[in-house]
C-alpha cells in the first residue's frame, strides 16, 4: 500500500485524493448519499462543501478521518487493493409489480453475527432481478463488519437459489436453526470455496477468514441491496 502524492491543499483536493484512494467514482459516492453525481463534482472542485453533518460518513467511506479532509491532519489515505464491487443499488425503474417482497428483520448477536427472524416486517415492490423467483427476500443489514458495501440498515436482496459464486456477497446461515424460527446469519464476501470451508472477506476491520460448511451450510446469494440513505 502506498500513500498518494497529489496536491492536497484544498478541502476539494483531499476528497478527490482520498475517493481515488478508496478506488471509488463521483457515481459511488453520490449514490451512497442519494445525490447527483454533479455536487460531487463541485465539492472536489471547492465550487461547494459538503454539508458537515455528512463529513463523519463521508471519511468512513473514504477510508480516512474528518481532521485529515478539514485540515490534513494525520495521515494521508492510502491506496488500497481493488476490492470486488459490492451488489448493486437497485434503481427506481427497476422495480416491477407489487409489494410482495418479504422483507426480513435482523437483530445482532454474538461475535457480529446477525440474528434473522423470519416474520416479515414488510412487503416491498420486487426488483426485476428478483421477478418471479420464488422465495426471494430482503434482509435488513445490522453490524459494521460491511461498511461500505453495506451500511446498517441497508437492505440486501438475496435470492436463495443461485449457486454460490466466488466474489458474490452472500448470506450464510448457521445450523442448527435457533427456536421460534430465528436464525443465526452473516452477510459477507464470498472469494473462496472447498468442500470443507468458505473463504471469506470482511471490510471493517479488513479480513480474509474461513468458516466450516458444516457450521455454516447453507449459502442464499445477494443479487443486489436497497440503500437505506
Amino acid at each position: 500500500m502506498i500513500a498518494i502524492q497529489n496536491d492536497a491543499s484544498t478541502l476539494g483536493q483531499r476528497l478527490r485524493q482520498a475517493r481515488e484512494a478508496a478506488g471509488l467514482t463521483q457515481d459511488d459516492i453520490a449514490s451512497h448519499f442519494r445525490i447527483k453525481r454533479v455536487s460531487v463534482t463541485q465539492w472536489e472542485a471547492d465550487t461547494t462543501r459538503p454539508n458537515i453533518t455528512r463529513l463523519p460518513e463521508l471519511a468512513t467511506l473514504l477510508n480516512t478521518e474528518v481532521s485529515w479532509l478539514l485540515e490534513a491532519a494525520g495521515a494521508a489515505p492510502v491506496a488500497r487493493e481493488p476490492k470486488p464491487r459490492a451488489s448493486r443499488i437497485i434503481p427506481g425503474d427497476e422495480l416491477v409489480g407489487g409489494r410482495d417482497l418479504p422483507i426480513y428483520a435482523a437483530a445482532m448477536g454474538g461475535e457480529g453475527h446477525m440474528i434473522v427472524t423470519f416474520e416479515a416486517i414488510d412487503w416491498v415492490k420486487r426488483p426485476a432481478v428478483l421477478q418471479n423467483v420464488r422465495g426471494g427476500y430482503g434482509i435488513l443489514v445490522r453490524g459494521e463488519s460491511m461498511i461500505p458495501a453495506y451500511w446498517p440498515g441497508d437492505t440486501a436482496l438475496v435470492n436463495p437459489h443461485l449457486q454460490p459464486t466466488r466474489d458474490s456477497d452472500a448470506v450464510f446461515f448457521h445450523t442448527p436453526p435457533k427456536e421460534r424460527g430465528d436464525e443465526e446469519a452473516i452477510i459477507k464476501r464470498l472469494v473462496g470455496m472447498n468442500d470443507r470451508e468458505w473463504a471469506l472477506e470482511q471490510y471493517r476491520p479488513a479480513k480474509t477468514f474461513s468458516e466450516s460448511r458444516v457450521d455454516w451450510p447453507i449459502c442464499h446469494r445477494v443479487v443486489g441491496k436497497y440503500n437505506a440513505r
